[in-house]
């Protein structure tokens, strides 16, 4: 039996990232039953696949974990996609939908090299920024555009909203400032007298986080979301997560380019906007949450990644 193998999978406790581990995981158990499936974590991959390596045939199918992580902003998810590119020369490599961003030169050179150097690798990426940039970088490549992975799912359920939603990072990719943060919540005191705090992330000590427990981890932020009017978030996937639950958000950009671009594929919900001012943050929640038609179609995120991995997994 083929398989397909899936590299770099998360183990840690980023919910963004586990919901895409499980939207690719369902894609390929929906389009692709007959293959076998088998993982190998991004923590422990590289020691992973050389224990393992005998059990990959160049016939079998090797898929590297979407996200935001093509670049030099995180070094070992980029550091391990290089090693495995280059230790399986002759197998049809595809990565999921990425944004793709670079500081060093250095490092984009490297990765250009190894990336181009391959016969067979085909990448997705998530925005129109990155599209351009893995383009004119990775030309020996396929690339194409694709929505992000999670925006093939549809997770709203008829549950009572009654919560406020504040998600924000506290991490490298942060650009909210602390006085920023004070006027938001002051704003939206104001506005409902009461709010809820939480985030898209567990923790750094969760490291355990696969199969059954991916699945719940995600149907948990999903469910909770539900249960919201409004969220206010600069996480990437706390936009993704609202628009495929249908909850009003109004969402503010990050380090990189990835929020501001990937709202481009929600831009007509009328539900979820973007907000680069904190100024016109009560203007952006009265707009969101006046919004009556908030039925989220996942269509055209499924049918446009289900059929370049039709195309391209025979």
């Amino acid at each position: 039996m083929r398989k397909i193998v899936f590299m770099g999978m998360p183990h840690h406790g980023n919910i963004g990232d586990q919901a895409i581990a499980l939207a690719e995981e369902e894609l390929i158990k929906k389009y692709f039953p007959d293959f076998e499936t088998i993982e190998f974590p991004e923590k422990t991959l590289l020691q992973s696949v050389l224990e393992k390596k005998d059990i990959i045939n160049d016939d079998d199918i090797l898929l590297m974990h979407g996200g935001g992580n093509i670049g030099d902003t995180y070094d070992v998810p980029e550091k391990g996609r290089r090693a495995i590119i280059e230790m399986f020369p002759n197998n049809k490599i595809i990565v999921f939908p990425q944004t793709s961003h670079f500081d060093s030169i250095d490092e984009l050179n490297e990765s250009k090299r190894i990336y181009n150097g391959h016969k067979d690798l085909t990448i997705m990426a998530r925005e129109e920024k990155s599209y351009e940039f893995m383009k004119n970088n990775f030309d020996k490549c396929k690339v194409y555009l694709t929505p992000d992975i999670v925006m093939t799912m549809r997770e709203h359920f008829d549950y009572e909203r009654n919560n406020v939603l504040l998600m924000f990072r506290s991490d490298k990719e942060k650009t909210l400032s602390s006085n920023a943060q004070e006027r938001i919540i002051n704003i939206v005191n104001n506005m409902y007298g009461n709010y809820i705090k939480s985030d898209m992330h567990l923790g750094e000590d969760v490291t355990n986080i696969d199969g059954d427990l991916r699945e719940k981890t995600v149907r948990e932020k999903f469910k909770q979301l539900n249960t919201c009017k409004l969220v206010i978030t600069d996480r990437l996937h706390g936009m993704i997560f609202s628009a495929v639950t249908e909850t009003p958000c109004v969402v503010f950009g990050s380090y990189t380019h990835k929020i501001k671009e990937s709202y481009k594929w929600l831009k007509n919900l009328g539900y979820i906007d973007f907000c680069d001012d904190v100024n016109m943050l009560e203007e952006k929640i009265l707009k969101v949450s006046a919004c009556k038609d908030r039925h989220y179609d996942n269509s055209f995120a499924v049918e446009k990644i289900a059929e370049i991995l039709k195309n391209e997994i025979k």
